[in-house]
């Protein structure tokens, strides 16, 4: 366990988004908490709801325990259940289940090597941002940690209005996503048929293919493939897609 400061300030976000805003989405919640307080024995450092990993300084493999003030405000975070070490731990702390914002609480997480891609998804009144490539991120330590971490890396969590631009743009690249269920009335905009831009919804694109149903949701695998010079619309799985002209970028669904 690190000894960290009384109240630490707010990292500089490189990422050119503002941290002191409400993620999308980003709400209150009455939900009890699901996962155990850390023992009795770790010490919670006050901190404060703008405070992030980064301004830590943590080192890779290190655990600290923050005590989150009650009466908090939503502040920016990317991932899911894994996070960049820019988001505010105690944000994340209320995505992930752990405390609420009117009571705030004590969390315990632990420094981890960055990845190349950060999911999205809503849970308990916030609704984290996708990202790419960052170089350091963080878990919250509970006993379902590693299973999580595990289902994580399997396939990344995306949200109905995603599409696969904060992946690194390879030809021939696979990437796995697993879309939540419920899509009705979440749709989002889709361009081609068979072959999509790659700024065209995963989930829906999914649906329109006939991989993935919308109430459902499910795992999607797409491969990233080169730009063309046109894409058709089509209507299909009661999905309708647009069309477009010159693209740089695509992919399909495999």
């Amino acid at each position: 366990m690190v000894s960290v400061g009384a109240i630490f300030a707010t990292a500089g976000c490189s990422k050119l988004k503002n941290d002191n805003s409400p993620a999308p989405g980003g709400g209150v919640t009455t939900a009890s908490p699901s996962a155990p307080p850390p023992p009795a024995n770790a010490a919670a450092t006050p901190t404060t709801w703008q405070a992030n990993a980064t301004s830590l300084h943590g080192k890779e493999g290190e655990t600290i325990t923050l005590a989150c003030p009650p009466g908090g405000e939503p502040h920016s975070v990317w991932g899911s259940d894994i996070y960049t070490s820019d988001s505010s731990i105690c944000t994340a702390a209320v995505h992930s289940g752990l405390i609420t914002f009117q009571q705030g609480g004590a969390v315990t997480f632990e420094v981890r090597p960055g990845r190349s891609i950060y999911g999205t998804s809503e849970r308990n009144g916030v609704t984290s941002s996708a990202y790419g490539k960052w170089p350091q991120s963080f878990v919250f330590k509970t006993p379902d940690t590693e299973a999580l971490v595990r289902a994580a890396d399997e396939a990344t969590p995306v949200l109905w209005n995603t599409s696969p631009g904060m992946a690194s743009f390879e030809v021939g690249k696979t990437v796995k996503f697993s879309c939540p269920a419920g899509g009705a009335g979440k749709e989002g905009t889709v361009w081609g048929t068979d072959t999509y831009t790659l700024d065209s919804s995963i989930c829906t694109a999914a649906v329109h293919a006939g991989k993935i149903q919308l109430d459902s949701g499910g795992t999607v695998t797409i491969e990233m493939r080169p730009g063309e010079a046109s894409y058709q619309g089509s209507v299909r799985n009661g999905i309708k897609t647009n069309d477009y002209g010159q693209y740089g970028s695509s992919f399909i669904v495999k």
